[in-house]
């Protein structure tokens, strides 16, 4: 009886190694680089070594270009400091934070001020990602509701959650759902705008291709600019 013989789960190219994420759904190779400069394959069951490294290799140059463009922002910004005067992000403005006793909630928008309860220690940042996440649902919804009928779409759901350090949004093209990543809250809304519209346009088109810039382009002129904006403000705020 003959084993088969297990899948990778590195591959090095060149002087780069890329993690392989190995997926039955999937029908296309995609590469990710993360700001950290993680690299990921995703890679569709069954595909061979060779065939993997043929289509990194004619992605090296958009690889070597992603990681010299976070390379340039610099090292990750340090979390923030819950701490009176802390300045915090939310839709491309920041608000000094400010720790009040007995506040009506935990955490409050309240002027030019972020209010948060004093005396939650360890349960503060849990606080603070929860006001985000729920701003999150109504803020995305209402975008959503705007742009869903400019993309000609019709999304069954929307969820907002921690997609960790790779995504800002997915679509699911069986379920149609589409989910977000609660730090779009952190960016600015031209950003975010962006964001759905790509999110909404995968609903018609699964992957990257003409077709699929196309489409975000018929609704959204300026979308480059936009994802630069994203691209530029990635990682300069962490909670």
């Amino acid at each position: 009886m003959r084993l088969s013989r297990p899948p990778i789960d590195c591959l090095i190219v060149d002087d780069l190694c890329f993690a392989v994420q190995w997926s039955r759904r999937r029908r296309t190779i995609g590469l990710t680089v993360a700001r950290d400069g993680t690299l990921r394959v995703l890679a569709p069951a069954g595909v061979s070594a060779r065939s993997l490294e043929a289509a990194v290799r004619a992605k090296l140059p958009w690889v070597r270009g992603k990681l010299a463009e976070f390379e340039a922002l610099g090292p990750p910004p340090a979390p923030k400091r819950l701490v009176d005067g802390e300045l915090m992000p939310y839709l491309g403005r920041t608000y000094a934070l400010t720790l009040i006793d007995d506040p009506p909630a935990p955490v409050a928008l309240h002027g030019d001020r972020f209010l948060l309860a004093s005396g939650l220690d360890g349960s503060a940042r849990d606080e603070v990602v929860r006001w985000y996440t729920e701003r999150g649902r109504e803020h995305l919804s209402a975008r959503v509701a705007h742009f869903a009928p400019l993309v000609d779409a019709a999304p069954s759901g929307l969820v907002v959650r921690d997609l960790g350090t790779r995504r800002w949004g997915t679509c699911d093209g069986h379920t149609r759902v589409v989910t977000f990543h609660w730090e779009l809250m952190l960016q600015a809304v031209d950003a975010v705008d962006y964001v759905v519209v790509h999110e909404l346009a995968h609903l018609h088109e699964p992957h990257h291709q003409k077709a699929f810039w196309a489409l975000v382009a018929a609704v959204m002129p300026d979308w480059k600019r936009r994802r630069a904006l994203l691209a530029g403000q990635a990682g300069r705020h962490v909670i």
